[in-house]
């Protein structure tokens, strides 16, 4: 006796059609490089007194001083330790800052854009708000 043969209708996204590595044509990169590489550093600043920011955990957007504190350490502390990393090692960093960087601390998104070949990056004006959960009328301001 032979079991039935079953039929799933899986869902498709429809972007594009599967196609295996196998017969690609891999891309040729300035100067005949096989590889490719961007670093990028994100400079974010997050309302104190909002749950919102990163997902990281179920419990990491409940208000607490933890959380506000080690993403403000990466502005007084950790990106000028990293800024100072990339200058020495040569690395052009894509800069990837949101707006509100600007008005808490400019002097470190200037830090980061004076690196030679540095490129700024635009990334919202906060993580301290989900822009999919705006009202039309804030997302036009």
């Amino acid at each position: 006796m032979s079991s039935p043969q079953v039929m799933w209708d899986i869902a498709s996204h429809q972007r594009y059609a599967y196609s295996s590595i196998e017969h690609q044509v891999l891309p040729v990169w300035p100067k005949g490089k096989g590889l490719a590489l961007y670093i990028a550093m994100n400079l974010e600043h997050f309302a104190f007194g909002l749950p919102e920011g990163a997902k990281l955990s179920q419990g990491a957007n409940r208000l607490d001083v933890l959380n506000y504190a080690w993403r403000d350490y990466g502005n007084r502390v950790g990106g000028w330790y990293l800024a100072d990393l990339f200058a020495e090692l040569g690395i052009p960093p894509a800069v990837i800052a949101n707006t509100a960087i600007i008005d808490y601390c400019p002097q470190l998104l200037d830090r980061w854009v004076s690196l030679p070949g540095s490129e700024l990056v635009g990334h919202g004006h906060t993580n301290s708000q989900r822009q999919g959960e705006l009202s039309r009328e804030m997302s036009l301001r």
